[in-house]
């Protein structure tokens, strides 16, 4: 089951719902429907969405006679639902769904978040997280889609808007706003799951780059450290360690018996204390006598 699915499983249990909760849950559903004959039906893949629909029907309409066909298609089925008599009552109470009813979603948070929800599991989607953050909702009706827009805004998510192949689409691809969404319509659960996956993804690339500062340190490291043994090797071949001070007589040394240490760990093994910054300054005079023996200046 994916992501999107497992979520709309969740919405499409109707049970502790208000029935005024109800009624704006199945006016989102038909809101973001399609048209048939002039009607707005409930067109879906998802038998729990169809379930969902005649259950809040019979709750919010007793009064009407509903109908589901099913067709099946390339191994699966697609339900479509509608009302088939006291269609009059719905659209008496529901309106023409050229515009938001303020009558049916009156504003508070409860019933706004009951009638996005009936919008979600009607047209939306919700990529699986692992692979990216996107939602949306598609709608084939551009007016609507710009009611949908603006009542969303409106409720402080700051979801964008674009056509699809004759379909205006509503999307997110911020993970909060995503989060914002689902916690909204009640999908709280699944919200606190993309934040979960959020923190470990962040916990394995924080990993990561560690992983290859670390080593990209190590490299510079041993580079320098390779650098410098071949300075003293040269110096010591072509001039003797004796030729060199007390002091970078015994740098040269350690140097070239302790190649994979570094600088930090260098300076700890000197008879007397030395700094880091000491040491290294040792090492650029060592590695300042070796250019000059290459460049024939030392003998």
């Amino acid at each position: 089951m994916s992501f999107s699915s497992e979520i709309k499983k969740e919405l499409c249990s109707v049970r502790d719902m208000s029935s005024g909760e109800m009624a704006a849950m199945f006016y989102g559903m038909l809101f973001a429907g399609r048209t048939s004959d002039g009607r707005s039906v409930v067109q879906t893949e998802n038998a729990d969405l169809v379930a969902a629909a005649r259950t809040l029907a019979e709750e919010v309409f007793p009064e009407t006679r509903h109908e589901t066909t099913r067709l099946v298609r390339n191994g699966g089925s697609l339900y479509t639902f509608s009302i088939k008599s006291g269609a009059e009552r719905v659209a008496e109470r529901f309106g023409d769904m050229s515009e938001i009813n303020p009558s049916v979603v009156s504003g508070n948070d409860e019933e706004s978040g009951a009638f996005l929800r009936g919008v979600f599991v009607s047209c939306g989607s919700v990529t699986d997280p692992n692979k990216e953050y996107h939602l949306e909702l598609v709608l084939p009706d551009s007016r609507r889609a710009e009611q949908l827009h603006s009542f969303i805004r409106e409720h402080g998510m700051s979801v964008k808007m674009t056509r699809r192949r004759g379909s205006a689409v509503l999307y997110a691809k911020e993970s909060e706003l995503i989060e914002d969404f689902l916690t909204y319509i009640g999908a709280g659960l699944r919200s606190l799951e993309i934040m979960q996956i959020k923190i470990e993804k962040d916990l394995r690339n924080r990993a990561n780059r560690t992983v290859n500062c670390d080593s990209a340190n190590l490299d510079k490291t041993v580079a320098a450290s390779d650098k410098s043994c071949r300075d003293i090797e040269l110096i010591i071949k072509t001039l003797g360690a004796d030729r060199l001070s007390p002091d970078l007589r015994e740098t040269a040394l350690l140097r070239l018996d302790n190649r994979e240490s570094s600088l930090s760990e260098l300076c700890r093994l000197f008879e007397k204390p030395i700094s880091r910054s000491g040491l290294n300054h040792r090492l650029k005079r060592l590695s300042a006598i070796a250019d000059g023996i290459r460049r024939g200046e030392q003998k």
